[in-house]
């Protein structure tokens, strides 16, 4: 395909940074980049998708979503909306032969995730969901030491997301506080992330245990104060399908904590330790070498490491957070120039991570262990 013509539904903040993805990604994949067109935006409120276009250099806007997943002159639909118009939109899309790139969470609920899975199928167009942590080279180079075996069987993986951007009591009200429209709170937002980490490093879960609080029962919302129908800060215990077992956590309530995902996978012959707010170094342990002098050493990520040639070559001279949405969007382009499977984050995976997500919700109010459904796959 020598040209993509691009649609997005949403003009929020997301907009933001798939728009700059988009226009930054022709000089990285030269000359092998299709023509890429930055067709129409959509949001339900016309004057955001009007300004939003013209911001971000989109050509055209519209107050109606379905004018980008049904247009002729649109190749592929990115989906930034609230997790509860993934469905609708992304199935829409892929019935009128539309290439999708979806937001995480999936949706908010597994069943209408599983739909989008079926949709995709029937479809055979790409669809890519934009777990953008996952991506980030130096996650992909403690996979890759998974997949090569340098540090054995996956015994354990103990992870955790902390923001803190919903700390203050007085933070707004918005639709990721209400469990209709999210489905979820921490765990399904930003939980979701260090959950899909954790099943592309030590595989499919099998079964959690959880608990959950919620700190803040109601938040101010237009001169009152609006109920909160989900959790702050939720822990997991899983137990993965390879026989690994692990934790999960996540709060966008803890104080001081800007952005700090960081996980430790630990293996038979060696581990790794990482923490995005040191996003460009990876902390390295293999058991074969000296006992004197061995210990964790802290790789600097460049050039030479997954998806990370296309950037700044040099070790240590610094990727950052819309670094990982042009990783995400490069693999969305490639796959859909060859008409092939992306290589992931693809939508039957994401729909794992909301089975994931709905069995630790489940666990936290039953208080025992919850099988997670499906394939795992």
């Amino acid at each position: 395909m020598d040209t993509i013509r691009f649609g997005i539904v949403g003009s929020g903040y997301m907009a933001k940074l798939h728009s700059l993805a988009l226009r930054n990604l022709e000089g990285y994949l030269w000359p092998d980049c299709p023509r890429l067109v930055l067709a129409r935006m959509a949001d339900i409120a016309p004057d955001s998708a009007r300004d939003g276009a013209a911001r971000w250099g989109w050509h055209g806007w519209t107050g109606d979503w379905r004018e980008v997943t049904r247009a002729a002159d649109i190749d592929a639909v990115i989906v930034i909306t609230p997790n509860d118009s993934h469905a609708e939109i992304a199935i829409d899309a892929f019935e009128h032969g539309k290439h999708v790139f979806c937001e995480k969470p999936l949706s908010n609920r597994p069943a209408d995730a599983e739909r989008m899975v079926a949709a995709q199928a029937r479809s055979a167009r790409v669809g890519m969901v934009n777990f953008a942590y996952r991506t980030w080279p130096a996650v992909a180079l403690a996979r890759e030491l998974v997949e090569t075996g340098e540090i054995g069987e996956v015994l354990h993986f103990d992870g955790r997301f902390f923001q803190d951007y919903a700390a203050d009591p007085e933070t707004p009200h918005s639709w990721r506080f209400d469990r209709a429209v999210a489905g979820g709170g921490a765990f399904a937002d930003i939980g979701s992330h260090i959950t899909d980490i954790a099943c592309a490093l030590a595989g499919p879960v099998e079964r959690v245990a959880a608990a959950s609080r919620r700190l803040h029962d109601r938040r101010p919302a237009g001169g009152e104060a609006r109920p909160v129908t989900v959790d702050d800060l939720t822990g997991a215990l899983v137990v993965f399908r390879g026989g690994a077992m692990g934790a999960i956590h996540a709060c966008w309530a803890a104080p001081g904590h800007k952005s700090s995902l960081t996980f430790t996978l630990v293996g038979t012959e060696g581990s790794v330790r990482f923490d995005w707010e040191s996003a460009n170094a990876l902390e390295v342990y293999l058991a074969r070498g000296c006992l004197r002098t061995n210990g964790f050493r802290r790789v600097m990520i460049g050039g030479i490491h997954p998806d990370a040639d296309p950037f700044w070559f040099a070790q240590g001279q610094g990727l950052g957070y819309g670094e990982a949405f042009v990783i995400t969007a490069r693999k969305f382009v490639e796959a859909v120039r060859d008409g092939r499977t992306p290589p992931g984050p693809d939508f039957r995976e994401a729909l794992h991570v909301a089975r994931v997500v709905a069995a630790v919700d489940e666990a936290a109010a039953s208080g025992s262990w919850v099988p997670v459904a499906g394939d795992g796959k």
